[in-house]
């Protein structure tokens, strides 16, 4: 048997690529075509949000099930269904003409990009990780990177190309270029099943054990709190602007800040986690979307801008390195794929229903101050309580 170590380094610059890779699937990055496929197909706007919600719906339930291919598949197995799935959405993209093509070429871009190939990153990343906090945070930085870097590519792009070339490029780097080089990259990687002696390996954990193992609904009280709040806060980032006279370019720069704070909690996260463990990190890490919300609700018009991007920017560079390093942690590494395969589902379905439920409560005109303090208790109290519940879970080693 080969050891974790002699793997950590390569898995690491795995994560990272095909991390940066599953930005093709990411919402920021096919929201840039948006205007120009209504445009063409002749879509609303409400059309358009439908047929992506289908997509994005269908693709995080699918994840329930698919996510456990990253344990059951060599790394290079794996990667390789998970980019044919991604190459075949932008195929599809190119050459949509009516709604049906576009939701499944949709969907294949979620499930490939934003489901499987990120997941696979981080999975790789966790499992064969000497110093488990930072090899995840190496991953999710391809993340941040391709936040940072291909809108401007994709809006330069369209300046001289029609949006349907752009995504025949992006064929092209999904197929002749990411594919055979993470490929490549995974070859060494060992299978999760030969990584432990059978003297040391427990039974598998099986998804139906996992949904009603309490220390894992826990755990999900608090993960996916940052995805939650950070999706209703963006998508009704213009009614929170016009509440609080926030300009356009006030806004822009507040993005800028929360990619600034994202990056510098996920770097710290990884060391912290390494340091001092994942439970430590677990009970503080969702302070800052109280100071955000405090802010919002608060603070005057400047500081509720700032505090409210800064605070979740802090808390969702953390959740990148959590959403790997709790799940390693408390379940082992042998059914990674699988634990985090349904985290993402339920992610999925929790991302689907907080820009309804917060647009009802601001629908409401109920104060702000309402929110800010129900949301700060909860993340000061909650994960206190969800760290102990780990911890008995681990001293009786419940899903064995």
């Amino acid at each position: 048997m080969v050891p974790l170590r002699t793997h950590h380094r390569r898995a690491a610059t795995f994560g990272f690529s095909a991390a940066l890779v599953s930005s093709l699937g990411q919402t920021y990055f096919i929201g840039l075509f948006g205007l120009s496929i209504r445009d063409e197909l002749a879509l609303e706007e409400s059309h358009w949000g439908a047929l992506y919600a289908i997509a994005t719906l269908a693709s995080g339930l699918l994840m329930f099930s698919l996510g456990g291919i990253a344990d059951r598949l060599p790394m290079k197995r794996a990667i390789t269904v998970a980019l044919a799935i991604l190459g075949l959405g932008t195929i599809l993209m190119s050459v949509a003409s009516g709604w049906l093509l576009l939701v499944i070429g949709l969907f294949c871009l979620r499930l490939g990009g934003q489901g499987l190939v990120g997941h696979i990153a981080i999975v790789a990343a966790a499992r064969h990780a000497r110093r488990r906090g930072r090899s995840i945070a190496t991953a999710a930085f391809g993340f941040i990177l391709g936040e940072a870097l291909l809108p401007l590519a994709v809006v330069a792009m369209l300046g001289w190309l029609d949006w349907r070339w752009v995504w025949s490029m992006a064929a092209v780097l999904v197929l002749g270029v990411a594919l055979p080089a993470l490929r490549a990259v995974a070859a060494p990687l060992p299978q999760a099943t030969v990584m432990m002696t059978p003297s040391d390996a427990p039974p598998p954990l099986r998804r139906r054990q996992l949904v009603r193992t309490p220390s894992f609904l826990a755990a999900l009280a608090v993960v996916l709190v940052s995805p939650f709040v950070v999706t209703a806060v963006f998508l009704h980032q213009g009614t929170l602007a016009t509440l609080h006279g926030w300009t356009p370019a006030q806004v822009a720069a507040g993005f800028i800040a929360f990619a600034a704070t994202q990056t510098a909690t996920t770097w710290l996260a990884g060391h912290w986690v390494d340091r001092h463990g994942v439970a430590w990190v677990l009970r503080i890490y969702l302070l800052p979307v109280a100071a955000a919300f405090l802010a919002l609700a608060f603070g005057p018009s400047p500081l509720a801008l700032w505090g409210l991007f800064v605070g979740l920017g802090a808390t969702a560079g953390a959740n990148s390195v959590m959403s790997g390093a709790l799940w390693a942690d408390v379940f082992g590494v042998d059914s990674l794929g699988m634990v985090r395969g349904v985290y993402t589902g339920f992610m999925v379905i929790a991302t689907a229903l907080s820009p309804l439920l917060f647009g009802l409560f601001l629908q409401t005109g109920s104060p702000m101050a309402y929110a800010a303090v129900g949301v700060a208790a909860y993340v000061i109290l909650v994960p206190w309580w969800v760290t102990r519940s780990l911890i008995r879970h681990a001293e009786r080693a419940s899903w064995s």
